[in-house]
């Protein structure tokens, strides 16, 4: 083929885009998204309020398509103890053919706060035995058995709520626990009537086959606090008429009811006021016989130094 030809068959390539080669391009562009991070963080008051923070973050991401960018903040959620809500707030800005979105995050955290109200109870009000503790309340006495309450015995109690909290009369005004008849289970005195001298209230029995305390009907005329001797299958009672003159019974039991054995009762003579007296009683089936009476004797100071036995009118 002569030159002329070859020249001719370049010219007609050139111009029809034969051998043309296509531009080379990039891969799109794809957006990258990181991951979401969560973390938990847990924290314990010791004022009794629990709580829990949770903490999620999303990384902001863009997209970029031409001359446009979309732009997204983070947003955070955030809960403690009750619920927490997340409002995201949209805002859009245009700026020739540029679009901006901005997500701004604002959070509401509600906190719940458990809190338990607990009274406690006055050590002076507490009385206990074995497996049984009393409480004296307002409302009377109330009766646990291995911390578990079994009843209430509803009586007046506001004189004795009063001389419990007077460390000068909290001694003469406990609750006694006692086995008043020997019946193997546990009786109670509650006092009424707390004063310088006695000290009377009120005795429940322990029925065993109701598992409570009843009020004792039988010792209703038994007021005071009571002495148990059990070697003798007795009890004891004291009351104090003045600082000199008081009475002393001894009691046993006959068919579950208190029968009076002896008394023994100190006092002024009628006669001669100098003269301190002690009368000394025996009972039989009822029948009071007086058996014996004595002079108070007293030293040069005026301190009791004994007793003599003088006769009976």
């Amino acid at each position: 083929m002569n030159k002329s030809a070859i020249a001719a068959i370049m010219c007609f390539s050139f111009l029809t885009g034969c051998g043309k080669m296509d531009p080379v391009q990039d891969d799109p562009v794809t957006p990258e998204t990181t991951a979401v991070e969560k973390e938990t963080v847990s924290s314990a008051n010791t004022t009794a309020v629990s709580s829990s923070v949770t903490t999620s973050k999303t990384e902001a991401s863009t997209t970029v398509s031409g001359s446009s960018s979309t732009t997204t903040t983070a947003s955070q959620s955030v809960a403690h103890g009750g619920i927490t809500l997340t409002v995201p707030k949209r805002t859009e800005r245009t700026s020739g053919n540029t679009t901006k979105h901005n997500i701004n995050t604002s959070t509401e955290t509600v906190v719940t706060v458990a809190t338990t109200t607990t009274t406690a109870v006055p050590v002076h009000t507490l009385f206990s035995k074995g497996r049984f503790e009393f409480r004296v309340t307002t409302e009377g006495v109330e009766v646990f058995v291995d911390d578990k309450r079994i009843q209430t015995i509803e009586t007046d109690t506001e004189e004795l709520l009063e001389a419990l909290a007077d460390i000068k009369t909290e001694m003469r005004a406990q609750l006694i626990i006692e086995d008043v008849d020997l019946d193997g289970y546990d009786d109670l005195f509650i006092p009424h009537q707390i004063g310088n001298l006695n000290t009377f209230g009120v005795y429940y029995h322990y029925d065993s086959d109701e598992e409570k305390f009843v009020k004792w009907d039988e010792l209703e005329t038994i007021d005071s606090h009571a002495e148990i001797d059990e070697d003798n299958k007795t009890f004891t009672t004291h009351i104090r008429l003045s600082d000199d003159e008081y009475e002393t019974r001894v009691f046993c039991w006959k068919d579950k009811e208190p029968d009076i054995l002896t008394l023994k009762k100190q006092y002024r003579s009628t006669e001669d006021k100098d003269d301190l007296l002690i009368d000394y009683f025996e009972y039989t089936d009822g029948a009071e016989t007086l058996v014996k009476r004595e002079r108070v004797l007293f030293d040069a100071d005026g301190r009791e130094a004994g007793a003599e036995e003088i006769g009976l009118d």
